[in-house]
């Protein structure tokens, strides 16, 4: 018990020391820039009407660019749900679901009309948000156009320093510190470039009152807008035109939403950001907008690098269904070849196409150093590339290692997934296992997807490990466990790398449990109580650790606890658990369910499953038990803490049941091939 203590304290200890290290910033912007920041948002506003404007494409040789995730709260970012985002510095929810985007609410004797339904309608779908919070903040910021009240109205919905429409003439007075301007939705046809005129208009006349100006989409202009990641350009630029980036997204040429609220309270004292009134527990989710990178100079070259940026963002989840669909196809077709005719061809198609699935967890990262995006037809590139390197992974595995080429694709997923951690993740973005900038879910770091393969990589590399050892020394072997569990550990943790608070909490109890079980190969209910609260501490430790850090430093591990400790977790727990319970609105999510039951089954009465081959795997090690098992903990408190619920275990199981299925079948000969063999070496 002491042990597991020692080596929970100690995988925490060397989390912890990794968790306090400090990420390199973008270069930020000089702070007299920040005197004048005037915000001019435009819903709807894309690359592709860049290119079509001669007067916005001359701004591009004259800007630091990139592009802006839009996603906030609700299933679409209406117009409202932008500027409402704006106003709270945090993702809020403004349009009703399921229903057009329609007008913005009008200010009618200083009060945004209807204001209480949408600071309802942030309690009703627990998003957090504080709506008003920049308003409330006392700072001199004028606002033109409807969406500009939104953005700047108090805590009550009343509006000071506000005009509906643009005068360029009010930006020189000592009142208008800084100022947000709403351009107006592009229209979704004709008028457009009428709208991009004055667009471009509006952009010059505010550029001439000095400091700078951010010319950014806030929205998509309609519900059945395309999604894309729209326009940033900030001018005039400093040191040369770069790529614009925050801290909040750690990707150069790409910037979210909530970072222009964070942009404008820059410099600002913490009394005028959190006034008596606001919600002073609720932690800005952007970052100030820096630049960062090589110059650019060529505003053709520029615009087509954003357009492939956004093919980048779009292509892989919709390409991801046909991946899915090619595999499992071939799977079911080698299967049913194999159940009918039991020959050793079809036994061989069987095993392949199985591991064709586990190299899929190789390919569907290592896709993105193929540059994809820049191919003509990018998403049957990226279809094409995936396929190929799953077969190439099965490929290579069957040919080196055999009948454990299922070991060869786990630990090739464990290195690879390593490595792309400590690099800053950039075989994340662009991946089918990553929510990209469209669907607004993680911009750096390790989502659930990833960890899910990261999990199982690292514990069959474990259990192995383990298994080499094992023989030896008890302790050596549980010690492989610590070490190889805890690399996972530390990279899927640490900001900068993986960045993933949920992770650790679902990976840590696994890791220990495996080394416990390897070590002394019996679990008591102290032990398991022991294994839990070892997890638990060493997680808060590392949570802990990160909120002494300054307030400006904190990630989201330290920014948690603060919140913990405030009694502020409600809305965060409400929002992962009905993410979670969403996969039961359909058959699909009940189906994963089923499976997954069916997998830990397996792990826990093996000798209730009508298989012999897999019985006879279940013995054939003292490891496979407690690999089993680890397994089975990770998946199953990765699906009760995660907001990816039963789809994390459903994945993991996705990977690690076709690798053993294939093992199984490798190495388990039918019974007339024993007979033959027998009878031959009896004549």
């Amino acid at each position: 018990m002491r042990a597991l203590l020692r080596a929970a304290a100690l995988v925490a200890a060397t989390a912890a020391t990794v968790v306090g290290a400090t990420v390199e910033p973008a270069t930020a912007a000089p702070a007299s820039l920040f005197a004048k920041v005037v915000v001019i948002g435009v819903p709807g506003l894309t690359w592709d009407d860049v290119k079509a404007s001669p007067e916005l494409t001359a701004l591009v040789d004259q800007a630091h660019v990139g592009s802006i995730s839009v996603k906030t709260a609700g299933p679409h970012t209406c117009p409202i749900d932008g500027w409402s985002t704006i106003s709270a510095g945090t993702r809020a929810w403004g349009n009703v679901p399921d229903q057009p985007c329609g007008d913005l609410p009008a200010v009618t004797d200083g009060k945004v009309a209807g204001w209480q339904t949408y600071v309802d309608r942030q309690a009703e779908h627990h998003t957090g948000a504080p709506i008003g919070r920049l308003g409330q903040t006392g700072y001199p910021i004028c606002g033109f156009g409807p969406g500009a009240a939104i953005a700047l109205a108090k805590t009550d919905g009343s509006v000071a320093n506000w005009q509906p429409t643009f005068d360029p003439s009010r930006l020189a007075k000592t009142d208008c510190g800084d100022a947000i301007v709403d351009a107006g939705a592009l229209p979704l046809r004709e008028g457009r470039p009428e709208a991009r005129q004055k667009v471009a208009d509006l952009v010059a006349q505010a550029r001439a009152a000095g400091g700078w100006v951010l010319l950014v989409g806030v929205s998509q202009e309609d519900v059945n807008a395309r999604k894309q990641t729209l326009v940033a350009m900030q001018l005039p630029p400093d040191n040369g035109t770069r790529w614009l980036t925050s801290d909040s997204t750690r990707r150069p040429g790409l910037i979210q939403l909530t970072d222009l609220t964070a942009t404008i309270l820059k410099g600002r004292t913490p009394a005028t950001v959190t006034p008596a009134g606001s919600d002073e527990t609720a932690p800005l989710d952007g970052s100030a907008i820096h630049f960062t990178g090589k110059l650019h100079t060529d505003a053709a070259t520029v615009i087509e690098d954003r357009l492939d940026a956004n093919q980048r963002y779009e292509q892989p989840r919709p390409t991801l269904f046909f991946v899915a669909l090619t595999i499992v196809g071939a799977e079911v077709l080698a299967l049913i070849w194999f159940l009918a005719s039991r020959s050793p061809a079809s036994r061989h198609a069987a095993i392949f196409t199985l591991l064709v699935q586990g190299g899929f967890y190789i390919a569907v990262f290592l896709a993105q150093a193929a540059v994809w995006w820049r191919w003509p037809a990018p998403g049957f590139s990226l279809y094409a590339v995936t396929i190929g390197i799953s077969v190439l992974s099965a490929v290579l595995a069957q040919a080196l290692l055999k009948q454990y080429a299922y070991f060869g694709l786990a630990v090739a997923t464990y290195l690879l997934l390593l490595v792309d951690g400590v690099l800053g993740t950039p075989m994340q973005l662009g991946s089918m296992y990553a929510d990209g900038p469209v669907i607004g879910g993680r911009f750096y770091g390790f989502g659930n997807s990833t960890f899910a393969a990261l999990g199982v990589g690292a514990l069959v590399t474990a259990g192995w490990a383990a298994h080499r050892l094992l023989d030896k020394n008890k302790v050596q072997a549980a010690a492989a466990v610590l070490v190889v569990g805890g690399a996972a550990i530390i990279v899927d943790g640490k900001p900068g790398w993986g960045t993933d608070f949920g992770g650790i909490l679902a990976l840590m109890p696994a890791v220990l449990l495996m080394a416990w079980l390897t070590w002394r190969g019996t679990l008591s209910l102290r032990a398991l109580i022991a294994v839990g609260l070892a997890s638990v501490l060493a997680v808060m430790a590392v949570a802990y650790l990160d909120y002494l850090r300054p307030l400006d430093q904190r990630t989201h591990f330290g920014t948690f606890f603060a919140r913990m400790l405030e009694g502020d977790v409600d809305d965060v727990f409400i929002r992962k658990l009905q993410m979670a319970v969403m996969f039961f609105s359909g058959p699909a999510g009940w189906a994963m369910l089923i499976a997954v039951l069916l997998c830990v089954f397996a792990t826990v009465f093996p000798d209730r499953v009508p298989s012999q081959a897999y019985r006879d795997f279940y013995r054939s090690s003292p490891m496979v038990r407690p690999t089993l098992l680890a397994l089975s903990v990770c998946g199953i408190v990765g699906m009760l803490l995660n907001d990816a619920g039963v789809a994390l275990p459903a994945i993991m199981g996705g990977f690690a049941v076709p690798i053993l299925v294939a093992h199984l079948l490798a190495s388990h000969q039918p019974a007339t091939v024993s007979r033959e063999s027998h009878l031959v070496q009896e004549s």
